[in-house]
């Protein structure tokens, strides 16, 4: 999967392209449901804790397959109310050929309002991403650009969506365990039931670090600022979110 180089860069790359395959298309790590707060804008500030489980086979040196479950609470408000709630779980096959990696996932998302309290909608997500990651030789930095494709069914007609999603992940190696990173994003989605056919576009600029506290134990906290223009007016928004995270992955 990697050039030839020198250790130091080939043990960057590699931690880096673990980070990236541990998280399936990114699909939920900002892309949560929406907070009803009651009428007027969404709020502007939301704390998303997160617990993720995966157990992840190495069929051959090029190809991974991985099944998983992602948690996660929106908490927003003063005091914290936690005005929604879901988890994400999946399966997701990977693949890298030559500099590229390429992944497939199937994801189901169901939602609740409040804390798992009134069942709101179940999202079944097809998602294909391709991702080709630059180690820069003799440096602790990487860079890895990744393009998403995805189609969302949902139980909930106006939830159902296609998006596509560019985004470039820059990734600075300070030690062995921990990794600072910066993941600026863009993404169209296209709403076809909503009232009246809606297209979004989404910016995400997140700063944050990961850091493995032990093989297959990794906490990671980001700190994000998301827009979104749409052509719904109730439906644009400009909102902060702290995301935390602490993930468990067996590999077998």
């Amino acid at each position: 999967m990697t050039r030839q180089a020198g250790p130091r860069s080939c043990a960057i790359l590699a931690a880096v392209v673990g980070c990236v395959v541990a998280l399936p298309a990114a699909a939920a790590e900002f892309d949560f449901p929406d907070i009803d707060t009651g009428p007027g804008r969404p709020p502007n500030f939301i704390v998303i804790p997160g617990v993720r489980f995966a157990a992840r086979r190495q069929i051959d040196p090029d190809t991974a397959i991985e099944a998983y479950v992602l948690t996660q609470l929106g908490l927003a408000g003063r005091p914290f109310v936690i005005g929604a709630s879901g988890f994400s779980g999946g399966v997701s096959l990977s693949r890298s050929f030559g500099d590229l990696s390429w992944s497939g996932t199937l994801e189901a998302t169901p939602s609740w309002d409040g804390l798992f309290h009134s069942y709101s909608s179940t999202g079944y997500e097809l998602q294909s991403q391709i991702s080709r990651t630059f180690a820069l030789d003799g440096t602790p930095w990487s860079v890895a650009p990744r393009l998403l494709v995805a189609y969302r069914l949902s139980t909930d007609s106006q939830k159902e969506r296609s998006k596509v999603q560019i985004a470039l992940p820059v990734f600075y190696r300070v030690d062995r365990q921990l990794d600072l990173v910066f993941v600026p994003r863009i993404d169209q989605r296209h709403v076809p039931h909503w009232i009246s056919t809606r297209n979004d576009v989404v910016v995400n600029v997140a700063v944050g670090a990961r850091y493995e506290i032990r093989r297959g134990v990794q906490v990671s906290a980001f700190l994000a600022y998301e827009n979104r223009w749409s052509s719904a007016p109730e439906v644009r928004y400009s909102r902060w979110l702290i995301v935390p995270q602490l993930s468990f992955r067996a590999d077998f």
